[in-house]
């Protein structure tokens, strides 16, 4: 048995069928106890009578826990459940991931699954009595429900529906439409390495936090539209940021240019709550040399200041970082000849994410093994933080960069693949510490 159910079962086929020959009785028993006035006929007209029927027995998120009011949760979600199946047709579904162990419904088969018990949990939560009401609306529209399983991607879609915004998602790509916006495409990678490491139930703030940019630059688009035919007003607004080389372009192609392999530098219009991509299409407008474009970026960037720079005491070996500036850190690899972290043949680095520059100074054999450390350092950072970069290892001298080694995982191992050129600086160094031992 579960709190759903009072009879044991052995399959999701079990449970489901157990939980719909309760459901009905369980309402009524329900409604009968608690609301003597609210009978209820499954009709999508009388979700507004429920959600006030759940917000006067459940008067906080913590009410909703006491063995009292668990009856009106447990029929709650049958009747929000069953509602939408009967308008819309569909089935119900014994739930997985996140929220798995309870009742879903499948509107069909086209739909992502939906939790009843997850806007339950919204509507006690901003107890507005809007909440049931709305998300009849969307499903009666065909706008997407969020897959239930999927915390994340329930949130974003009820933010950005909330909002007035329409939503279609592909992928891991939410696509918005809707109060004079088209084709404005939200990624959730970057959200998702945001996330993770927080508890769930800091999840909601931090989602409406990260939304709150995007929103704030669809109204300014809006309102106050940025003249981008203007190159004099635009300049001052370019900057320089290092990508992945083989980060897929959006629509048009962007202004690209590759520094080594797997590292390349875009250009991008700086618009305080977001930025875009310089296109090569808005750069013929602006009649002037893709190579002038990259240098306004880079002086752009470079008079914002330089950074400071911090020893990290990895045990006895000498790594450095560069911090603060979280979105242009990696621009910085550039101009490393301006820090004191360049040793006699160079440095070796690695940009594993947007504000984050870890360097080794090349002074000596220690090399050998910081250049390991970094290689780490760069692959868990890359994997679990947002805006990634790069996992490799690069050389900086004399104001160059090439690949210092490719990093790949194997296993739970690493594989450095060191490049021919930087492999000639390793032997140097080892002949220069056996001439001065």
């Amino acid at each position: 048995m579960s709190f759903w159910i009072d009879v044991s079962a052995e399959t999701d086929e079990e449970r489901v069928a157990a939980w719909q020959r309760q459901l009905e009785p369980l309402v009524a028993d329900v409604f009968a106890t608690y609301s003597a006035g609210f009978h209820g006929d499954y009709s999508p007209g009388s979700l507004a009578e429920l959600e006030q029927f759940v917000l006067a027995a459940l008067p906080d998120l913590d009410g909703m826990k006491q063995p009292t009011t668990l009856p009106v949760v447990k029929a709650a979600v049958g009747y929000l459940g069953e509602t939408l199946l009967r308008a819309r047709g569909g089935e119900w579904v014994w739930g997985q991931g996140e929220l798995a162990g309870m009742p879903y419904v499948a509107l069909d088969e086209e739909r992502a699954r939906l939790a009843p018990l997850e806007y339950i949990i919204e509507a006690v939560r901003v107890r507005d009595g809007k909440q049931f009401t709305q998300l009849w609306s969307r499903v009666e529209a065909g706008e997407p429900a969020a897959d239930s399983s999927d915390l994340l991607l329930t949130l974003v879609v009820a933010i950005v529906q909330d909002h007035g915004y329409s939503c279609t998602i592909e992928s891991d790509t939410v696509m918005l439409s809707g109060s004079g916006v088209s084709d404005w495409e939200l990624s959730l990678d970057n959200l998702r390495r945001k996330v993770a490491p927080e508890p769930e139930d800091q999840w909601p703030a931090l989602v409406a936090d990260h939304l709150s940019t995007m929103f704030a630059e669809l109204d300014v688009t809006a309102t106050a539209p940025l003249d981008m035919a203007d190159l004099d007003r635009i300049r001052p607004l370019l900057r320089a940021r290092m990508y992945p080389e083989d980060m897929e372009d959006v629509g048009i192609p962007v202004v690209s240019r590759t520094l080594a392999p797997g590292l390349a530098q875009r250009v991008v219009i700086d618009q305080v709550n977001t930025m875009v991509s310089v296109t090569y299409d808005r750069l013929s407008h602006w009649r002037i040399q893709e190579q002038d474009l990259f240098e306004i970026a880079e002086d752009n960037t470079h008079d914002d200041g330089l950074l400071t720079v911090e020893d990290l005491e990895v045990e006895d070996e000498r790594i450095l970082g560069l911090y603060g500036s979280a979105d242009y850190a990696s621009a910085h690899a550039r101009w490393l000849g301006e820090y004191p972290v360049v040793g006699r043949w160079g440095a070796a680095f690695v940009v594993p994410c947007e504000g984050t520059v870890f360097i080794h100074p090349l002074d000596g054999m220690d090399a050998y093994v910081s250049v390991g450390t970094l290689a780490n350092m760069a692959m868990v950072t890359h994997a679990e933080r947002p805006s990634p970069v790069s996992p490799s290892v690069y050389w900086w001298h004399d104001g160059i960069i090439e690949l210092a080694a490719d990093v790949r995982k194997s296993g739970d191992e690493l594989e450095l693949h060191v490049s021919a050129e930087f492999q000639e600086v390793m032997e140097q160094i080892a002949e220069y510490a056996d001439g001065t031992s």
